[in-house]
C-alpha cells in the first residue's frame, strides 16, 4: 500500500442520489427530434467504459457497482481489481453513466471497474514501471486524489497520446470530476489533466481557482452538469462522449479523442450563465468553463460532419487536422443577404505531449495555438474581432451570442502554432432573420415601402407579408398560394385523423408556430398536446423543413373537426 503522506484519496460523495438528467442537458429534445426525423436515436451501444471508484467507505474495499440493481440488467459489468464489495457511490455514478432508465446512454453494456489505489499503484497511473494503457474507449473518474506530485496527469496525458498514435488502437478520453465546494483546490489527480475533460457542477459549487499542480493557472474545470454532486455529474458528460461514439459509426475521426472533446465543449451552453466572460488570454469561464453539458447541440456539431480547411463551413461541423508553424488554417464563414449570424461557438483543442524514460514521464511540448475571427467583407480593410489566445491552456474558444451578432458578410475562423500540432476544431452557430431583416432582402423597389409591412399584401394573393415570411414564400410573387398548409385525412390503424402539415425555416426567424384543433368553432381552440401532437419533420429544399401535426382523436369520433396554425411574433 501508498503512504497517505503520498497520496490520499478522496471520494466526491457517498451520498446516493439519483436523478434523471436527460431534460436537463437537452437530450429528451434531441430525442423527440430524432424520432419526428425517423432517424436513430443513439444509446451509446457498443462503446466500453472504464469506471475508477475510491472505497465508498475509506477503509474496505467497496468500490463495485451493484449488479442487482434493476438498472443494471443486461450489463457486463467487470471487477477488474477483484474482490471489492458494492458502493452506492459507485451505483449511483452507474445508473447516470449507463443505467437502463436514468442514463442518457442505456445502451452501455460492458463496464470495467477498478479500485483506484489498484489502478494509480499497479496499473502504472501513478507510479512503478508498467506502461499505462486503455482498451475502453472512455474513462470515467468520479474520485480525486490529492498529492504535490504531477505524476498522474503526466501519466494520464501519455497514455492518451500514446494509444491514439497506436495504429491498432482506437483511442480513449478520460472525463474526471473535481472536488465539491467552491473553495476547494484544483485536485491533481485528475483536476489537473490537460488530455481530458475536467467536470464541475452547474451551480459553481466545485474547485475554483485554476490548476496548482502542473502548471498553475489554468482553467478548470472545461465544462459543468447540472447534479448537486461532481460525482454524478461527471458520468453525465461521459454518457454523452458514448452516444457520440455510437454516432459516428465508422468515422474515425468523428470519434477522435480531441474531435470528442471538442465537439462537447463547443456545445456547451452559456444561457444559464448570466456572469459567463472570456477574454483573449482566458478561453473559457472560470467558474462554468465553457458552459454546461448540451448533449442536442454537440449531437448536431458532430452531425454536421468534417469540413476541410479552406472550406466555406456550415452553421454546424468539426475538422481534425494538424497544423505546421508559419500556416494558417482558415476557415470561411459566409452570412447572407438578409440574415446575421449570432451564438457562434468555435473551439479549438490539441493534446500536450508527455515523454517516457523508464519510469519516469515528463512534459515534452505544448504547442501554443491561436483562434482568431476576422472580418473579410472587405478586402482592402481585413478586421480582427476576436482572438483566443491563452499561453498556458491547451484550448481557445470564441463566444458570440446574441447579443453580439455577426451581419451579413465574410468572416473567417483562423488556426495558428508556434508548433507543429494535431488539433481538433468544432463549432456551431445559428443563422437567425426577423422580419426587419426579411424585408430588406425580400422586397425590390418594385414594391413601395407602404406596402412592406407585416400585414400587407402587395401581390393581392391572399397571403400577408408575414406569413410570405413564415411559410418561405416569395412576397412580389402572385402564384406562391403554394406555400401556405396543407390539410389531409390520413387512416392509421383503421381511424382517420385530420392532420396538417406547413413549411418551417431551420434557422431561427423570431416567429412562434402554434397547432391548435377545435372540434366545433363555437368553442376554444386547444394545443394542448392532449389535442394535437406533431407527428413527423422531413426537409425541404431552401433550407425548410415540412412539420406535420395531427388531432389525437380520430375524426371518426365527431361531426367535424378543424385545425390551423398561429403564427406569432
Amino acid at each position: 500500500m501508498h503512504s497517505p503522506a503520498t497520496n490520499i484519496l478522496l471520494l466526491l460523495s457517498t451520498t446516493l442520489i439519483a436523478s434523471a438528467y436527460q431534460d436537463d442537458v437537452r437530450f429528451t429534445e434531441l430525442a423527440e427530434k430524432l424520432t419526428l426525423r425517423s432517424e436513430t436515436v443513439p444509446t451509446g451501444a457498443g462503446v466500453a467504459v472504464t469506471q475508477v471508484e475510491a472505497s465508498a467507505s475509506g477503509t474496505a474495499d467497496n468500490y463495485v457497482p451493484d449488479g442487482a440493481n434493476s438498472e443494471f440488467t443486461g450489463k457486463a459489468i467487470t471487477d477488474q481489481t477483484g474482490g471489492g464489495g458494492n458502493s452506492s457511490h459507485a451505483t449511483t455514478v452507474g445508473v447516470n453513466l449507463f443505467g437502463n432508465e436514468t442514463s442518457i446512454a442505456p445502451g452501455i453494456n460492458t463496464i470495467d471497474v477498478y479500485f483506484a489505489d489498484d489502478w494509480l499503484y499497479s496499473r502504472g497511473w501513478f507510479t512503478g514501471f508498467t506502461t499505462p494503457s486503455e482498451d475502453n474507449r472512455l474513462q470515467n473518474h468520479s474520485w480525486i486524489g490529492t498529492t504535490t506530485s504531477s505524476a498522474a496527469s503526466l501519466r494520464m496525458d501519455f497514455a492518451v497520446v500514446n494509444e491514439r498514435n497506436d495504429a491498432e488502437d482506437d483511442g480513449f478520453l478520460p472525463i474526471a470530476g473535481l472536488n465539491n465546494g467552491n473553495t476547494t483546490t484544483v485536485p491533481a489527480i485528475y483536476g489537473s489533466m490537460y488530455n481530458g475533460i475536467t467536470v464541475g457542477r452547474s451551480n459553481g459549487g466545485h474547485s475554483q481557482g485554476g490548476t496548482v499542480y502542473d502548471t498553475a493557472g489554468r482553467l478548470k474545470p472545461e465544462i459543468v452538469a447540472p447534479s448537486g454532486l461532481t460525482s454524478y455529474a461527471t458520468p453525465m458528460v461521459t454518457a454523452t462522449a458514448a452516444l457520440l461514439i455510437e454516432n459516428a459509426g465508422t468515422d474515425t475521426a468523428a470519434k477522435d479523442q480531441l474531435t470528442l472533446k471538442a465537439i462537447l465543449l463547443a456545445g456547451a451552453d452559456k444561457s444559464a450563465f448570466a456572469s459567463w466572460s472570456q477574454s483573449s488570454t482566458q478561453p473559457i469561464d472560470a467558474i462554468y468553463g465553457a458552459g454546461q453539458l448540451d448533449a442536442y447541440e454537440s449531437y448536431f456539431i458532430q452531425e454536421g460532419g468534417q469540413q476541410a480547411v479552406d472550406s466555406t463551413i456550415g452553421a454546424y461541423g468539426w475538422n481534425l487536422s494538424t497544423i505546421a508553424p508559419g500556416t494558417d488554417h482558415d476557415y470561411n464563414i459566409s452570412v447572407p443577404p438578409g440574415f446575421t449570424l449570432r451564438n457562434l461557438s468555435a473551439l479549438i483543442t490539441w493534446n500536450r505531449i508527455v515523454t517516457k524514460s523508464g519510469r519516469n514521464y515528463s512534459a515534452a511540448n505544448l504547442p501554443d495555438l491561436e483562434l482568431s475571427l476576422s472580418d473579410n467583407s472587405d478586402p482592402n480593410n481585413l478586421t480582427t474581432l476576436q482572438s483566443s489566445n491563452s499561453s498556458i491552456d491547451n484550448l481557445e474558444h470564441i463566444w458570440r451570442d446574441a447579443s453580439n451578432a455577426l451581419p451579413e458578410g465574410d468572416y473567417t475562423l483562423t488556426v495558428r502554432t508556434d508548433s507543429s500540432a494535431d488539433y481538433a476544431l468544432a463549432w456551431r452557430s445559428q443563422l437567425y432573420q426577423d422580419y426587419t431583416l426579411w424585408k430588406a432582402a425580400a422586397f425590390t423597389a418594385a414594391t413601395p415601402v407602404a406596402e412592406q409591412d407585416a400585414d400587407d399584401d402587395p401581390e393581392g394573393d391572399g397571403v400577408i407579408n408575414q406569413l410570405e415570411q413564415a411559410f418561405g414564400g416569395d412576397p412580389e410573387a402572385t402564384d406562391d398560394t403554394s406555400i401556405l398548409p396543407q390539410f389531409e385525412i390520413a387512416t392509421d390503424q383503421g381511424n382517420d385523423y385530420l392532420q396538417i402539415s406547413f413549411r418551417r425555416p431551420d434557422f431561427e426567424n423570431g416567429l412562434t408556430y402554434t397547432v391548435e384543433t377545435v372540434n366545433n368553432l363555437n368553442d376554444t381552440w386547444s394545443s394542448a398536446t392532449a389535442d394535437v401532437e406533431i407527428i413527423s419533420i422531413n426537409d425541404e429544399s431552401d433550407g425548410y423543413q415540412r412539420h406535420t401535426y395531427r388531432c389525437v382523436e380520430p375524426i371518426t369520433a365527431n361531426d367535424q373537426g378543424y385545425l390551423r396554425v398561429v403564427v406569432s411574433q
